[in-house]
């Protein structure tokens, strides 16, 4: 079973992201560190919009392809 990733789930653990290099080092610039708490705060009222997100205390938002990119672990 593959792990969900942020455009699908609404809270996990970050636990990898899948990009190139630049995309991959930008999403960590943003907070993307191992094991920190996301959750999606809002969507986008079109259904392949933005996602608000927050990573930590931080709160911003991620366009979809990015939010595909990054893979959770489930909230236990």
């Amino acid at each position: 079973m593959s792990s969900p990733n942020l455009h699908e789930a609404a809270l996990g653990h970050w636990h990898r992201i899948q990009g190139t290099s630049g995309q991959s080092r930008r999403l960590e610039e943003l907070g993307f560190l191992p094991m920190e708490k996301v959750k999606v705060l809002r969507r986008s009222w079109f259904g392949n919009g933005a996602l608000v997100v927050q990573v930590g205390d931080a709160v911003f938002a991620l366009r979809p392809g990015e939010a595909r990119m990054v893979k959770l672990e489930p909230t236990r």
